[in-house]
């Protein structure tokens, strides 16, 4: 199916109603531009973070992972860490 898809003097793109009809709504899409000035619309993953799905139990023990995992430090010379030195 060849449909047409136009943009207006004012930047703004116009898409025919009947593909508008095969879009879910609230859809996201990925705009890139191709080889020879093609637009690429690529539909965007509704998945959502860990934050926003995660217990609270489980945002605590992927914290706890992520701080297990410094054990070497912020990497800084003892020298840097003295309270005379912050003040240099």
């Amino acid at each position: 199916m060849a449909v047409i898809v136009e943009i207006s003097e004012t930047g703004t793109l116009q898409i025919p109603q009947e593909i508008l009809r095969a879009i879910q709504p609230n859809t996201r899409f990925q705009l890139e531009v191709g080889d020879e000035n093609r637009l690429i619309l690529s539909p965007v993953s509704s998945e959502q973070p860990f934050w926003a799905t995660a217990t609270p139990q489980e945002r605590a023990e992927r914290l706890t992972q992520w701080v297990q995992s410094h054990k070497d430090g912020p990497n800084l010379p003892d020298e840097a860490l003295r309270r005379e030195s912050m003040y240099d």
